[in-house]
């Protein structure tokens, strides 16, 4: 990519069993709970000289520029073990073209193991993973949601959710 190009990488940490907890289950994907942002559900992070305001929280604001790519990846605080959770919906009423519609990608990537006994050298699993991905086209203002799933150790739904974090695009 050239100098004025960049991938914004936004990591979203979703406390999964804080939020079932004071939410209980809600089994309608297509009228998933709202979760307050005020309440320490929900952390994104980006490197800090992409954020304009809100870094770790939930309404986190970014700059990007037009052709910037933006990638969004979720994780537990328990990194899957006991809950899950799948981002399943991306909903931008006010895009108006600034950026592509965000999209899941799946990759397969190579992850490092420890070796308890070789610490030293990391062994390797592929597995599958995904991003949601999408291009900035133009400078202006989005807001949007991302609807996402909670999921146990055994695969099942434990609920639908849904927040309203921020992109500003400065050009």
């Amino acid at each position: 990519m050239a100098d004025t190009e960049k991938i914004i990488d936004v990591l979203i940490a979703i406390d999964t069993e804080s939020i079932i907890n004071d939410y209980g289950t809600n089994t309608d994907p297509n009228n998933p709970t709202q979760v307050d942002t005020s309440k320490n559900y929900i952390y994104m992070i980006v490197r800090s000289d992409e954020a304009v305001s809100g870094n770790a929280g939930a309404e986190l604001t970014i700059a990007a520029k037009t052709l910037d790519v933006i990638r969004w990846r979720e994780t537990s605080p328990t990194l899957n073990a006991t809950y899950s959770t799948i981002l399943y919906e991306f909903d931008s009423p006010n895009s108006d073209g600034l950026i592509t519609t965000p999209q899941p990608i799946v990759v397969e990537i190579n992850t490092p193991l420890p070796v308890a006994s070789d610490p030293l050298h990391p062994s390797t699993q592929t597995i599958k993973d995904y991003f949601w991905n999408c291009t900035v086209e133009k400078a202006g203002s989005v807001t949007y949601h991302f609807k996402f799933m909670i999921v146990d150790r055994d695969n099942n739904i434990q609920g639908y959710f849904w927040w309203d974090p921020f992109i500003q695009i400065t050009d």
